[in-house]
């Protein structure tokens, strides 16, 4: 067999740390694009990414070479890094230890991602998914 194929789609949430509301715009347009790109570099993709002042969602298609707490481990030291020592270095950010990761089929592609890129106004409603919000049930 020369090739694989693999549909391995995942939905990763992580705190800032003592959930404190340091993403603002500035750090947000930042994370975005920090966080593309070091996923691109795992081989992998971020289909979608959303956040609150505390906290981020992503949908990521993980190549299968990469696993779960390797790409969550490498993009927040490397976000982490970038945004304490080059973006915003007067907040001292950093993340949370921990972090949530749900796997997604295809089928809740659409859905999961509408919940991701509409995060604030799922915040203002309270139209949480507590499960993925990693909040206290």
């Amino acid at each position: 067999m020369g090739s694989s194929y693999h549909q391995l789609y995942y939905h990763f949430v992580w705190t800032t740390y003592k959930r404190n509301c340091w993403i603002d715009k500035e750090i947000e347009k930042n994370l975005e694009i920090l966080i593309r790109d070091k996923v691109s570099s795992m081989k992998s993709e971020l289909m979608a990414f959303g956040c609150t002042g505390d906290h981020v969602h992503l949908l990521v298609k993980l190549h299968p070479s990469v696993s779960l707490s390797r790409i969550v481990g490498e993009v927040k030291g490397y976000t982490s890094y970038v945004i304490a020592n080059q973006i915003k270095s007067s907040v001292g950010f950093c993340w949370q230890g921990g972090y949530g990761a749900f796997s997604v089929s295809s089928w809740d592609l659409p859905r999961t991602i509408k919940y991701i890129h509409n995060q604030k106004e799922h915040h203002q409603q309270k139209s949480l998914i507590q499960e993925w919000e990693l909040l206290d049930k």
